[in-house]
């Protein structure tokens, strides 16, 4: 089901609902001041120092149109059961799904627009973990490319969980998060009016 947001733009934080997400899109907000993107040397791991096994860095491949872990937590690593750093950012997921998220992660790096994404799941002894995963515009470090800084936060914790990797994933919901640029962005001027205002969310069922 897709449904039009446009009227929820200012509400974003009402939309997520991990407390680890909502800590990093704060952190997030605060570095990037005015701008819709702030330098990945501005950010501050010491005050977020708790949530960096959960955090990823994701990158897009220009030449090949896709995306890659470029860094992985420890964490999500733990989630996935392998070392995902490097490999495809879309690998398992299929058809719609896989199309929907790249979509969103072009949002993060053409129009600067943070995206919110709930996944499930299914583990290879068919349990299910419930997740939701942040991507958010950062610019690289020495270069003008945009990569996507975000983090993957189970709303359980994964030592309740006993399993050999992932069977299937599952998207529950998506949107993107509409941030308004401020006059003097020049970042967000270079777009030269190709980003779009619309946000929508995409339900596949619930989180249980």
């Amino acid at each position: 089901m897709l449904v039009n947001d446009v009227h929820e733009l200012s509400q974003a934080e009402s939309h997520i609902l991990h407390p680890g997400t909502r800590a990093l899109y704060r952190h997030w907000e605060g570095i990037r001041a005015e701008n819709a993107a702030p330098n990945r040397t501005d950010l501050n791991l010491k005050r977020i120092s708790d949530l960096l096994p959960k955090l990823v860095i994701i990158e897009r491949e220009d030449m090949e149109h896709s995306y890659k872990w470029r860094l992985a937590g420890t964490q999500t690593c733990q989630l996935y059961k392998d070392e995902i750093t490097g490999k495809d950012a879309l690998l398992g997921w299929a058809g719609f799904e896989r199309d929907t998220i790249a979509k969103l992660f072009e949002g993060v790096v053409t129009n600067l627009q943070p995206c919110l994404i709930r996944i499930r799941l299914t583990t290879t002894e068919n349990q299910v973990i419930a997740a939701e995963m942040i991507g958010l515009p950062v610019r690289a470090q020495n270069s003008s490319k945009i990569h996507i800084f975000g983090g993957i936060f189970t709303f359980r914790e994964l030592a309740d969980y006993n399993y050999c990797g992932i069977a299937s994933l599952e998207l529950s919901s998506a949107r993107t998060i509409w941030t308004e640029p401020l006059p003097g962005d020049t970042l967000a001027a270079s777009l030269n009016g190709n980003g779009s205002k619309s946000s929508f969310k995409i339900i596949n069922g619930g989180l249980n």
